[in-house]
């Protein structure tokens, strides 16, 4: 399979199709996953961010400061770009998540098809530096593609027809995927199972 292209990734997001995606699937679920929490403003982190379409939403929604992660330089310029145009100040870092250490933490943190693209060793390691900036009594917000019905004809569908940008992809269960909060000993506060689609809102209620 060939190596992921992250920034043309970027620039496909901004195509209508792409950016209405974003607003009635993944923002919607992102609502939905969040209705009913208590999430209050402060420090937004985004691991994986891409152009950051969904953390400019969140930042407008709960009045976060927000921070952006990716190793596209590509996407993160087009991220500052867009944010400059919402009028929204933006922090960002040019970052392998792998290696990432922002010696600060944040009051929100989430990521949104990153986990997926590791092996299951790095993923471990890639959770551990999503943890361990998430402040105590903050919020963990993941989400990952499953190994679905919906998932497999849609890769096969991309795959088939040479659309496949994403390079390696590993979808997780449920199982696999709660055993990372497990492991690090976060409070699980809701689930959602969309079609393709994982997401789990933690909090961080222990010191590392």
């Amino acid at each position: 399979m060939t190596q992921a292209d992250w920034d043309h990734y970027a620039h496909i997001s901004y195509s209508p199709i792409i950016r209405a995606h974003y607003f009635f699937t993944v923002w919607r679920n992102y609502r939905i996953l969040l209705s009913g929490l208590d999430i209050p403003k402060g420090q937004l982190l985004e691991l994986g961010s891409s152009t950051g379409q969904t953390s400019l939403r969140l930042a407008k929604k709960f009045q976060f400061i927000p921070t952006l992660v990716d190793h596209s330089k590509q996407a993160l310029s087009m991220a500052v770009f867009t944010y400059f145009q919402a009028k929204i100040n933006v922090i960002t870092h040019l970052e392998n998540v792998l290696r990432l250490n922002l010696y600060k933490s944040f009051d929100f943190v989430h990521s949104h098809g990153l986990l997926e693209h590791f092996t299951e060793k790095e993923q471990i390691i890639v959770f551990k530096n999503h943890v361990k900036h998430v402040k105590v009594g903050g919020w963990l917000i993941c989400w990952v593609p499953t190994p679905d019905l919906f998932y497999k004809i849609n890769k096969m569908y991309l795959v088939g027809t040479g659309q496949w940008i994403f390079g390696y992809e590993k979808p997780l269960s449920l199982k696999e995927f709660l055993n990372l909060f497990y492991k690090f000993k976060l409070n699980i506060v809701k689930t959602r199972h969309v079609p393709g689609w994982l997401g789990v809102a933690a909090k961080k209620i222990l010191f590392d």
